[in-house]
């Protein structure tokens, strides 16, 4: 969990979380020491305070090309032991040595942004942060390319080297040594430093936070994909439920039916007509309503009857013997052809070699009923290693997952258990973005201008109570949209146009019992058998049974393990 003492902000979109973390303080002894002079580009390289026995630098000056600005690029080889080879890029503005101007030092603007990586590949384009005036770092992660699958040794053991430094070594460096040379080159230290990440790189942010959070103030981590072990595991359920019910997969044209089918049955349930689901949880729509000769069924691609129960079952997610919730389903709205085509997607077959030790391990193998023991075998083999504890149409990470792990920070920092989203919010802000897509993109009006509000929060205390999305045509904006901190939602006003950001509030809460009941979760490492858990929730047990009575459900949940 974080650990953070205020200020810190953490942002978190579609899904956007925001963080605001506590500085390190400056000692006493620093406040006297005359500041170091700046260094050339060149003499990076051979400066002492960078020298390691484990660490090889270059530098270089990079001349402006394009739209890209002239900078010092740095390229570190840190490596701890034969079998570490971990790969790190820091782009600077030029200093006033090197000829920069118009920064607080040189074209330098005083800050760092590490950038993080996508899937399992690292990123080293510092390009985007070196343009706007800032530090820019990234890194491989200790590897080239974009494949996991050496995380599992030909022998059956894990490559832990490989995958320490995957989930946390490479970025903790990435942070540290970024903030070393760009003190080293312009001869003072940053004023602010911040992470900006989306997917893999908004895991890393929420992992720097926990473990690395006074090195930072400000984390931006878009659609961060946390619980890695348990989303990774269960982005391969579809594929599961569509060859055990269908026998293959289910075409893309009649997923995609589907899909608008559950969006038009929902679409109102907001006040607003607008081609989106503001909270999927709330949306029953069945695939059986689209099965072929039923009457409200489309005339094309519409379903078979094993193939609307493997629909459902993908919404609904995986569920063990006494039908408990393993882990969160894919959304109604989601494009659901991403994890669910013709192949299965590649991180998951990886994950599943993970879980079981194997890289030979057969997917195709698993049923419904085996998978709960595959995932359990993650949850205990691997998932303390590379689970950070932690858009709402993701196509890819299940956003449900961000969301528990939103409640379960807000009970640690409630009283009696309760959840105090009040009170999170004074470092961490969650906001969901209702029908976008994995890191952008989809149906619903995309979020504006993240990374300058986490900066105004960390930097003018400026909490932000709702960001701007819009929708853009052909260069015009035809629709804007307020998106809110969990648990509320934009609320029409009930007068003016629908596209107008104005004519909205944020209020409501989302954290309706029902819904938080529904998303309970069988324990995590009693996946295969285990009951409810819970801890965190700001639910019990004879409440949940009360709601689900309500609701028409049954509740196979009897004792705690």
């Amino acid at each position: 969990m974080f650990h953070p003492s205020p200020p810190f902000a953490s942002l978190t979109a579609a899904l956007l979380c925001l963080a605001v973390l506590a500085p390190a303080m400056s000692t006493e002894r620093d406040r006297h020491k005359p500041p170091p002079a700046p260094v050339s580009c060149a003499e990076l390289a051979s400066q002492p305070v960078l020298g390691s026995a484990s660490i090889t630098i270059s530098a270089q000056i990079h001349l402006a090309a394009g739209s890209n600005v002239a900078y010092c690029q740095v390229d570190l080889l840190y490596s701890t032991s034969p079998e570490q080879n971990i790969n790190i890029r820091v782009g600077l503005p030029l200093n006033s040595v090197d000829g920069g101007t118009g920064g607080v030092e040189g074209a330098w603007n005083g800050r760092t942004q590490g950038i993080g990586g996508g899937g399992c590949a690292g990123n080293l384009n510092v390009n985007a942060p070196v343009n706007a005036g800032y530090v820019g770092s990234g890194t491989d992660t200790g590897h080239t390319g974009g494949s996991c699958e050496p995380g599992v040794n030909p022998d059956g053991t894990y490559n832990l080297q490989f995958i320490q430094d995957f989930i946390r070594n490479a970025i903790k460096q990435q942070v540290i040594l970024s903030k070393l040379i760009a003190r080293t080159y312009y001869g003072v230290k940053p004023a602010y430093n911040y992470w900006n990440g989306c997917s893999t790189g908004g895991r890393q942010g929420y992992l720097l936070a926990q473990e690395l959070g006074k090195e930072l103030d400000g984390v931006l981590a878009n659609a961060p994909a946390i619980y890695w072990t348990r989303f990774q595991t269960a982005q391969m359920w579809g594929q599961i439920v569509m060859k055990d019910l269908v026998g293959s997969p289910i075409a893309a044209a009649k997923l995609s039916q589907t899909t608008a089918s559950a969006v038009a049955a929902c679409d109102a349930a907001d006040g607003v007509i607008d081609g989106v689901i503001d909270d999927p949880r709330t949306c029953k729509f069945s695939a059986t309503a689209n099965i072929c000769g039923t009457p409200p069924a489309p005339a094309a691609n519409c379903l078979t009857p094993q193939e609307a129960e493997a629909i459902d079952k993908i919404w609904d997610g995986p569920r063990n013997a006494k039908e408990n919730k393993i882990w969160f389903g894919l959304e109604r709205g989601t494009n659901l052809s991403g994890l669910n085509g013709t192949n299965p997607f590649a991180l998951g077959v990886t994950q599943f070699h993970w879980n079981e030790q194997d890289r030979n391990f057969d997917w195709k193998t698993v049923t419904e009923d085996g998978y709960p023991q595959v995932a359990q075998n993650g949850s205990r083999n691997i998932a303390d290693v590379t689970d950070t504890f932690g858009g709402a149409n993701n196509q890819r990470i299940m956003p449900r997952g961000v969301i528990n792990y939103s409640r379960q920070m807000a009970s640690r920092y409630g009283k009696h258990g309760e959840p105090d989203f009040e009170r999170l919010q004074r470092f961490y802000r969650l906001f969901r973005a209702p029908g976008v897509a994995h890191c952008g993109g989809g149906a619903g009006p995309q979020p504006q201008n993240l990374f300058n509000t986490l900066v105004n929060w960390v930097e003018k205390d400026v909490a932000p109570d709702q960001i701007l999305s819009q929708i853009t045509t052909n260069g015009v904006v035809t629709r804007t949209r307020p998106l809110c901190p969990y648990p509320q939602t934009a609320i029409y006003n009930g007068s003016g146009s629908t596209d107008d950001a104005s004519n909205f509030h944020c209020g409501g809460n989302l954290e309706e019992r029902r819904l938080v009941c529904a998303d309970v979760l069988a324990k995590y490492k009693h996946e295969a058998k285990g009951n409810l858990d819970f801890k965190g929730t700001g639910v019990d047990r004879q409440e949940c049974r009360r709601e689900s009575h309500a609701y028409g459900r049954h509740d196979h949940d009897d004792h705690d393990d």
